[in-house]
């Protein structure tokens, strides 16, 4: 039988970090939203419509597992409303 993956992950947003001290163990196989879900929860998150994603500058899929978005070991997930893209700004 195969022995079961894990990943130590921790959740950063405006609103704070889950956990609160150091990173959770879960399961690799374990969609990445469960977690985000949990965060959410614990920070008394309202709305993370919109909210994206990241492990350094990539973005990941949340209904992925950590495996399928090739994540492993210990990281961070920093998770938060989309960066706006600049733009100009008219002044006339």
């Amino acid at each position: 039988m195969e022995k079961e993956q894990f990943v130590e992950v921790a959740v950063v947003t405006t609103s704070g970090t889950y956990p609160s001290r150091g990173h959770a163990r879960v399961p690799a196989h374990q969609k990445v939203r469960v977690e985000l879900e949990k965060a959410a929860k614990e920070l008394k998150i309202t709305s993370t419509d919109g909210w994206i994603a990241r492990v350094g500058s990539k973005e990941i899929d949340v209904d992925k597992s950590y495996l399928d978005n090739a994540l492993s070991g210990e990281f961070f997930i920093d998770w938060g409303p989309r960066q706006g893209g600049g733009g100009t700004i008219d002044e006339s």
